[in-house]
């Protein structure tokens, strides 16, 4: 089966609707799969000064043609490139030739392939004849003989209909109480309601930063969060993940089958959040309909995406008024303490490390420093979100007081990063925490609780006493020992 992608600005007229019913009917006849891609327009350099929006969150969508996704494209340069210079246009066609994934313009631009008779009106004619072309062009390395008019027929709906389906779909999505049913779950049934066979909803755990200064870099993962197969809810294993570079893996293969699919982006402010496809019925081709649609889904999700900023700001003021009423000072606990693991921080740490140095590292007795990394903390926090990381966090402040006892001094100094600092008069305390050390690790990495593992790189130094020794000194040793080790991955 052929993975055709047809790049487009977006959907809201009804000569490039037309085009794509064409495209559809060729694409189900021919047994293709194509992906139409609304990603709206690059924006030029003037317009990136005086943005005040997120709309060019939208172009990120063409930052999944990979040649894992797609066998060829079709590309509408003129509206995705209408506001860019030619040798951005030329930038932008360089990836795709850089990968080696053939395509052809629906337009002419700077001697490129282009469909049969570029220059005619899109329609459902021109629609159609261009999945024959770039299949042809694919499999046989040109552009096969144009036929007679295809007499496709138009679309079977009319908008009124199109629109009452809009109206339930928003209702039900945009008053929904927080903490009912899952989002992801509420939308694939709601599109099943509403006609949709098959579609699927893939999430990176926590947004993935991307600016007009400084462009995101894609994860190698994402997760699959929700999938529609013939009308029905698939009951996925929780955890289930697949390449960004190949979505049509074994996880979402099962949804996809031959004929048109829309694929959009999903975004929250400056953030990119994954991924949105939807087998397409004959209400997207009503002019507006699919953009209207996924504002609709996508303001639903962001409106989930607060909830939990607002409940994780919630529990932090009120584990700072739990600490008011012990009568502790909140100056204190927002100066040393780790309010999330209840650790010291990296100033409180320091400043006990020293004192406790001063006080019991003596003739006859030992330092122990150990710097530990939760390794797969972004990983975590990109796949599953902030929630699960914090939790990974708790759980290795727990591993590291089991290990080194209720005399060591704890602190996390900085997100995944975390010290210890144990003082004592056993020689061989060294060896017994290192080998501590990697049976917890092992526990961790065999616990199946979760979807995900916690793994810990960590280093510990012995030091003697000496007075010609500084405190400094045992510090940057032990820093480097575990930078080293962190080259050796």
């Amino acid at each position: 089966m052929l993975r055709i992608g047809l790049l487009i600005a977006d959907l809201k007229k009804e000569d490039i609707c037309d085009f794509c019913v064409g495209a559809i009917r060729a694409a189900e006849k021919e047994e293709i799969l194509l992906t139409i891609m609304p990603g709206g327009s690059f924006l030029s350099d003037e317009q990136k000064e005086k943005n005040d929006n997120y709309d060019y969150q939208q172009t990120v969508i063409f930052d999944y043609v990979s040649e894992d996704n797609f066998d060829g494209l079709l590309i509408d340069l003129d509206s995705i490139g209408a506001n860019i210079t030619d040798y951005a246009k030329d930038v932008f066609l360089g990836n795709f030739i850089s990968q080696k994934i053939p395509f052809l313009l629906l337009s002419e631009f700077n001697g490129n392939k282009t469909i049969n008779n570029p220059w005619m009106k899109h329609d459902r004619n021109q629609g159609y004849q261009a999945i024959l072309d770039i299949e042809n062009y694919i499999t046989a390395g040109e552009l096969p003989i144009p036929g007679d008019d295809h007499n496709i027929p138009p679309i079977d709906i009319c908008a009124a209909d199109s629109m009452k389906q809009l109206s339930i779909v928003a209702e039900r999505l945009l008053h929904r109480l927080p903490g009912t049913t899952p989002i992801y779950s509420q939308i694939m049934e709601l599109l099943g309601l509403g006609g949709v066979k098959d579609a699927f909803i893939l999430v990176y755990g926590d947004g993935i930063p991307n600016t007009l200064k400084d462009p995101w870099i894609m994860p190698e993962k994402i997760l699959v969060k929700g999938l529609l197969h013939d009308g029905h809810n698939v009951d996925l294993p929780s955890g289930t993940i697949v390449d960004t570079m190949n979505l049509l893996d074994e996880s979402t293969e099962e949804a996809m089958n031959p004929g048109g699919w829309l694929a959009r982006t999903l975004y929250f402010h400056e953030n990119q959040n994954g991924v949105m496809a939807i087998k397409i019925n004959s209400n997207f081709m009503v002019p507006n309909f699919e953009n209207l649609l996924f504002e609709i889904i996508h303001t639903s999700i962001n409106s989930a995406f607060r909830d939990i900023i607002f409940q994780n700001m919630a529990e932090e003021i009120m584990a700072l008024q739990v600490e008011v009423e012990r009568g502790d000072s909140i100056l204190d606990r927002l100066g040393e303490k780790d309010y999330m693991t209840g650790e010291y921080n990296r100033r409180g740490f320091f400043t006990h490390a020293y004192d406790y140095m001063r006080r019991d590292y003596v003739e006859g007795t030992y330092a122990i420093i150990s710097y530990v990394d939760l390794d797969t903390l972004r990983s975590i926090n990109e796949l599953y979100g902030r929630q699960e990381g914090n939790l990974a966090i708790k759980r290795t402040a727990v591993v590291l007081h089991n290990v080194f006892g209720e005399q060591a001094l704890v602190g996390r100094l900085r997100g995944n990063e975390f010290a210890v600092l144990l003082i004592t008069n056993r020689k061989d305390k060294l060896e017994y925490l290192r080998a501590s050390m990697q049976q917890q690790n092992a526990r961790l990495m065999a616990e199946q609780d979760k979807p995900y593992s916690i793994h810990l790189m960590f280093v510990i130094n012995q030091f003697e006493y000496s007075s010609s020794i500084r405190f400094e000194d045992m510090l940057k040793e032990t820093d480097i020992n575990l930078k080293n080790m962190k080259n050796m991955m």
